[in-house]
This record gives structure tokens, C-alpha cells and sequence, in this order.
């Protein structure tokens, strides 16, 4: 049965403003989908405000014992920001947590934390069959445990376009980040944490590029920053704003199981299922994170298939 829940590049250090009052947030709506492993997980969504040319997307993952209800204060920013975001339960927590799950938290079952991928992919699916989504846009927050679940999907998904990780470890939990953060090239990031914990974030920054760290004085460990540092949900919706970038002009297209990029003319994007159907804003973009354009515009493409094989040959 289910529970209810309980509801730039280089290091800055800046100061810790304390008292500041909780900020107000819009009602979301609440929802559920299934993983493809057959959990059931439990979300708010807050849809855009307004957004020309579609809104950017953003999935927000929580820490270790905590619920997406931590995420209020950041994502009432982000709706006004113009995001469609959904803040998830992942397995074992908050309104998402069967008994069993709920005992595998208590004893930190390595692999229950290693399936929250799938949390995330379900959570994917659901924003992407939302009305006015842009999802060339994509965007991934997590904090403590779920910056390594974070990280962990987006060296899987290479349509994510930015990710920000409050207060990341090395290894929680038995998410190995380094190794997943190696994988993660031509994105975004901004690593945040309290002085006394910035140790993870000095180590992850050197393993790819495009990371920047924010250091604040004072104590306060993930989403507990929330109204102890001044401005920390603005600028962490700046930095997402700025990351995703304008609507697309030339989109092009992707499996997320492939290294290949398709133009939107092509053949070959009605052959991909659409759960792994990815979007990049640009073929440079899909480029800088590995992919490489296709050499066939389609199944029937035979002759021009056939002719760029023989250019290649020696």
C-alpha cells in the first residue's frame, strides 16, 4: 500500500543571508504515471505561466527521506520563469513508497537507488505529452541523492541540456558521480554548496566541461538552502533559463538508445519508438555531445546510402 506524503565556470564564495521568509508558490497539480518497471510515482506539476515557442522542461529530484513538497520554493519560480516542471516522489519516498520500497530506503539499498533512473525516464515521458512543451529544452535539478540520480540519467540521455546539483557527493548510496559525470559533455552545469560541504563539488568540476561551482558560507545541506541563502532559487532559475536558451530553429532528432541525429525531413525518426524519441535544438548542439548526423535520409535512401559508403572507402 502506499503512504501519504508528508507534505559560471570557477568557485564563488559568497555569504549566507539567514531569516529570509519562505516565498510564495502557485498550487501545482497532482499527478502520477508508471515507470517501465511498473512503480508507480507521485508528482506536482506546475505548468508555465507562459512561454513563447513552447515551454522549456524541467524535472526536479529530491534528497534521501525527503519529497518532491521540498521543491515548492524553486519550482514557483521556474512556472514564472515560463518552465513546465515536475517535481517527483521517487521510489521509496513520499507518496511513492510501498512498504517494501520504504524499507529498502531505511536500509539504503544500493539498488533501489540505482533504479531511480527509471523514475526519471518515467517522469520524462509523462512532461513530454504535456500541451506546450518545448523538449529540445530539458532540464534536470537534483540535491544530495538526487544530483547522483541526476547525473546518472544524463550520462544516459543526451537531450538533457542543463543540470544544477545542490549539494552533489562522490558516492551516494552506491551512485558512483565521477564516473557518470565523465560521461556528461556539451552541457550545462552549476554544482552549489554550503562551505562546509564543497568538497565534492571541487572534485567533480575538473572531470568534464562546462561545470560551474557556487560556494555559500554557513551550513545547509541540499534543498535546506531554500530561504537560508539569499537568491538561491533565482539564480538557479537564471542559470536554467540562460542554459536551455531560446526556442529551436533547427531541430533535429534522436534516438535516446543511439549516437545518431536525424533532420526533421528524415525517414528514419517515424522508425523510432516514441519513448526514445530525444529533440536537440541544433545539429551543432547534438554534435558537441557526441552524436554524429546520419548517413541516410531514410529507408528507402538506398543509392545515396550506398554512395556514402563508397566515400568512405579507402
Amino acid at each position: 500500500m502506499h503512504r501519504a506524503a508528508v507534505r559560471s565556470p570557477g568557485i564563488l564564495l559568497v555569504a549566507v543571508a539567514l531569516g529570509a521568509g519562505p516565498l510564495a508558490f502557485a498550487d501545482p497539480e497532482q499527478v502520477s504515471f508508471y515507470t517501465e518497471d511498473g512503480v508507480r510515482i507521485f508528482a506536482d506539476y506546475y505548468a508555465p505561466a507562459k512561454a513563447a515557442g513552447g515551454a522549456p522542461m524541467a524535472i526536479l529530484l529530491h534528497m534521501y527521506k525527503h519529497d518532491r513538497s521540498s521543491w515548492k520554493p524553486l519550482a514557483s519560480v521556474l512556472q514564472k520563469r515560463g518552465f513546465a516542471t515536475l517535481a517527483i516522489d521517487m521510489r521509496g519516498h513520499g507518496e511513492s513508497a510501498t512498504t517494501e520500497a520504504e524499507k529498502r530506503v531505511e536500509n539504503r539499498d544500493t539498488a533501489l537507488f540505482k533504479d531511480m533512473y527509471e523514475d526519471v525516464r518515467g517522469a520524462y515521458d509523462w512532461l513530454a505529452r504535456q500541451e506546450g512543451v518545448d523538449r529540445a529544452r530539458f532540464a534536470l535539478v537534483g540535491a544530495s541523492v538526487g544530483c547522483s540520480v541526476a547525473l546518472r540519467y544524463a550520462a544516459q540521455d543526451k537531450s538533457v541540456d542543463a543540470l544544477v546539483c545542490l549539494t552533489p557527493g562522490v558516492e551516494y548510496l552506491g551512485l558512483d558521480s565521477k564516473r557518470d559525470i565523465r560521461k556528461i559533455v556539451g552541457r550545462k552545469m552549476l554544482l552549489m554548496a554550503t562551505a562546509d560541504e564543497r568538497a565534492a563539488c571541487d572534485e567533480l568540476k575538473p572531470l568534464t566541461d562546462g561545470v560551474g561551482v557556487r560556494v555559500f558560507e554557513g551550513q545547509a545541506h541540499g534543498t535546506r538552502m531554500f530561504g537560508v541563502v539569499s537568491g538561491i532559487e533565482s539564480e538557479v532559475a537564471e542559470f536554467l533559463s540562460d542554459a536551455v536558451g531560446p526556442p529551436a530553429k533547427t531541430t533535429v532528432f534522436g534516438s535516446i538508445n543511439s549516437h545518431i541525429y536525424h533532420p526533421s525531413d528524415s525517414g528514419w525518426i517515424s522508425r523510432i519508438k516514441p519513448p526514445n524519441l530525444r529533440f536537440y535544438s541544433s545539429p551543432a548542439e547534438a554534435e558537441a555531445r557526441g552524436l554524429r548526423e546520419t548517413k541516410s535520409m531514410g529507408p528507402r535512401d538506398k543509392p545515396r546510402f550506398k554512395r556514402e559508403q563508397e566515400e568512405r572507402e579507402p
